[in-house]
């Protein structure tokens, strides 16, 4: 069975929440179970970003857009991350870190990773470096991951709640 065909939209679950979402996410991919569907010794930020974005890109179908981090006067791709778009409110960044609005994702890639001018950008304008993974089986292992762990997730905080 495809991912599409198992996931029981989640598109609903990030339109709903996208903030609880992200949260689920977040908890979700940074385990020793999740770190272990990675390549080599790369994390969901620093390496495995494109195969993370690319599973989340099928999960989420057509409400996902896959987008990149550049700096300014540069076409590199320093970070892949997806965007969706959310009715009546701003447009929302899922990556290893979770859900970020523009704003946070941008002042991120500034003071933290030391990018200047950082622009959110299509992946497809965007240069891959050498060294970014892309594998499509990599990435649907993790979409299937990511599919159980959150619905799993945002069902139990329903019925606690």
């Amino acid at each position: 069975m495809t991912v599409r065909a198992l996931a029981q939209r989640p598109n609903d679950q990030v339109r709903e929440d996208a903030a609880g979402y992200g949260r689920a996410l977040r908890r979700a991919l940074w385990t020793d179970e999740a770190l272990a569907l990675l390549p080599g010794d790369y994390g969901w930020n620093d390496g495995g970003c494109l195969l993370l974005a690319d599973a989340m890109c099928l999960l989420l179908g057509n409400d996902a857009r896959l987008m990149a981090v550049v700096g300014n006067g540069t076409s590199l791709g320093q970070h892949f991350l997806v965007r969706v778009s959310l009715r009546h409110h701003d447009d929302w960044y899922l990556d290893g870190d979770g859900a970020t609005r523009t704003a946070t994702m941008l002042r991120r890639w500034e003071d933290v990773e030391l990018i200047r001018g950082p622009r959110l950008v299509p992946a497809a304008n965007a240069v891959r470096s050498p060294g970014t993974p892309r594998d499509a089986e990599v990435s649907e292992r993790i979409a299937r991951f990511v599919w159980h762990r959150t619905t799993v997730a945002r069902a139990l905080v329903r019925k606690s709640v």
